[in-house]
């Protein structure tokens, strides 16, 4: 019989890491989801928004570079956290982390389905059907994380060359031919007086509005241990990664705007909920435009795929350390190089449950939403997390980290920037759909507050029970010697002490 892994096979390479943010949410994913929004509410000037906000989430990236050059674990927010501030405070960073990602999952699955239709010259697809598809692209994930990382290799590779024509050559196309207004277009005089609170200005709703542009940067950390040489390569791949969405993203969100054909163009309703794709269907011939969709749709799906990486390996090191119910079943591992099989099965069935509220109108944009600030909030914890050792001297800036000194300033930076990013994102704006849309936000982020400090006091009760008898709950503990090992050994686990009760 052969005994079950403990333990996952390095098999990634920086470029492997990088690769993961990348498509995490790809330039497509993140500019498709929120563009039409983002033109409606503040017009051709929005680019703004978004520079502002990869301005701010760059120094995010920098700090969260420097914990992960000190602590290579699957999990990243997760186990930062918990090392900084301890077990507590750790669950909640995972908590809020898994649910933003499992709610991420349908709302980024659905987006894609929505394209798939159109290819097949289907325009008058219901939500039912759109669904339904989602839920196939969200199948097709899964079985490319169970089949293992060869394939997932094998993916990345076609969203590149995704992303090389689908963001890339378009972008270039309507620059040089399709470009139908002067740059003059984008001045920030387009965005207009306001009054009222400062959340109301137009540019800083479009720095919201944006927020989709910069997130996932962080994925790359949640495959650590299965990435060689994890202290070096997984920072690199997250500013690497970073800069190529920025880019990108940036070069055809300029694109779109300048090929605008009018003002009108933008009033008529279905073109502005999808302007990327009425421009495209204006400006291509069909079978080119349909052949690009197909990229799109590529482009969604490995995002997917990513998104489920990084959940599954959270709901793996948060269930090791024996912090969720069934703790041993989700961290059993499976194959010869060992793959959290149960983890992803568990989330893309929860993932899957989380189409239900798609049936109702404008569900699409509340959970992005949600998602979005649940992102920041998420970031914040090992943020604050290292505010907060650094103040009681728990933290040292070592100069063989990332950063080296120029940390401290940093992070203090990107505490400010996310304390100020999670108010503007989650600010009631009035939508006319109701309070319960404009409030939608809060409402989430208050329901998985609440559902989290009742399933962590049973978690802590368990913990204070298994100290009390002098057992944990801690299933295995993982061996950190060979973090900066360039080899293809993977890291050791070693089971808990003699004599320990095991969750």
């Amino acid at each position: 019989m052969t005994t079950a892994p403990t333990v996952m096979k390095r098999e990634f390479t920086m470029f492997s890491a990088l690769s993961v943010a990348f498509a995490f949410v790809s330039p497509i994913v993140a500019l498709y989801s929120v563009l039409g929004l983002g033109l409606t509410t503040s017009g051709p000037a929005f680019i703004w928004g978004g520079m502002i906000l990869y301005l701010g989430q760059f120094i995010v990236v920098l700090t969260l570079g420097v914990l992960a050059s000190k602590w290579a674990d699957s999990g990243g927010i997760y186990q930062w956290s918990r090392r900084l501030l301890g077990h507590r405070y750790g669950w909640f960073a995972s908590w809020t982390y898994i649910w933003t990602l499992l709610i991420t999952l349908p709302a980024v699955a659905y987006a894609g389905a929505v394209l798939i239709p159109p290819i097949f010259d289907m325009p008058a697809a219901d939500h039912g059907l759109v669904t339904w598809l989602a839920v196939g692209l969200l199948a097709f994930s899964t079985i490319v994380n169970l089949a293992g990382r060869v394939f997932i290799k094998i993916l990345m590779v076609g969203v590149i060359v995704a992303e090389a024509v689908g963001s890339i050559g378009v972008a270039i196309w309507l620059l040089l031919f399709e470009r139908h207004q002067g740059l003059d277009y984008l001045s920030p005089a387009s965005l207009g007086d306001y009054s009222g609170v400062f959340f109301s200005a137009p540019l800083v709703m479009a720095i919201a509005f944006s927020s989709y542009f910069a997130i996932g940067f962080e994925s790359a950390s949640s495959i650590a241990e299965e990435v060689r040489r994890p202290k070096k390569a997984v920072p690199r791949a997250m500013v690497v990664s970073f800069f190529a969405i920025m880019i990108i993203v940036l070069l055809s969100t300029l694109a779109f705007t300048l090929a605008v054909p009018s003002d009108a163009f933008l009033q008529d309703p279905e073109n502005a909920a999808d302007p990327a794709v009425a421009i495209m269907a204006a400006t291509f011939p069909e079978p080119v435009f349909r052949g690009i969709l197909a990229l799109f749709v590529i482009a969604f799906a490995a995002s997917l795929m990513t998104i489920q990486i990084t959940v599954s390996r959270i709901v793996w090191a948060t269930g090791r350390n024996g912090e969720l119910p069934f703790a041993r079943f989700l961290t059993k591992l499976s194959g010869e190089t060992g793959l959290p099989r149960r983890a992803v099965i568990v989330t893309a069935v929860i993932a899957v449950l989380l189409f239900i509220p798609f049936q109702s109108e404008g569900i699409q944009m509340a959970l992005i939403s949600f998602s979005s600030v649940g992102f920041f909030i998420s970031f914040l914890f090992p943020v604050l997390g290292m505010a907060i050792a650094r103040f009681t001297g728990r933290w040292s800036d070592d100069p063989q980290l990332f950063l080296g000194r120029a940390g401290r300033i940093v992070s203090l930076l990107a505490l400010v920037w996310l304390v100020f990013q999670i108010a503007n994102v989650a600010w009631p704006r009035e939508s006319g759909a109701g309070w319960a849309t404009d409030w939608s936000t809060i409402i989430g982020v208050a329901a998985v507050g609440v559902l989290g400090i009742v399933v962590e006091a049973w978690v802590h009760r368990k913990r204070v029970h298994a100290a009390t008898t002098g057992s944990t709950i801690v299933i295995v503990e993982r061996d950190e010697s060979d973090d900066d090992e360039d080899d293809d050994v993977p890291a050791g686990l070693r089971e808990a002490p003699a004599g320990s009760k095991r969750a």
